[in-house]
């Protein structure tokens, strides 16, 4: 499940979010009120995202969850 096509799809999307948003993987781990760890291991996929640390990450990155979500 964790590497499923839409998986990774969801992955890519926080990924380019936070390039848009011009933030490095220390800057929103901070944000977040984590470690830059916790950023890198959604992006590699090394850990999953519930819906609330989702819409978390959107939000740190000043993007709206719903259009996130609806480009996937």
């Amino acid at each position: 499940m964790l590497y499923s096509q839409r998986y990774e799809a969801l992955r890519q999307m926080l990924q380019d979010v936070r390039h848009q948003s011009g933030l490095t993987q220390v800057e929103l781990a901070e944000k977040l009120g984590r470690g830059q760890s916790y950023v890198s291991k959604i992006e590699r996929g090394e850990r999953y995202l519930d819906v609330l640390e989702f819409i978390l990450w959107c939000e740190a990155c000043k993007a709206n969850p719903e259009s996130v979500l609806s480009q996937i």
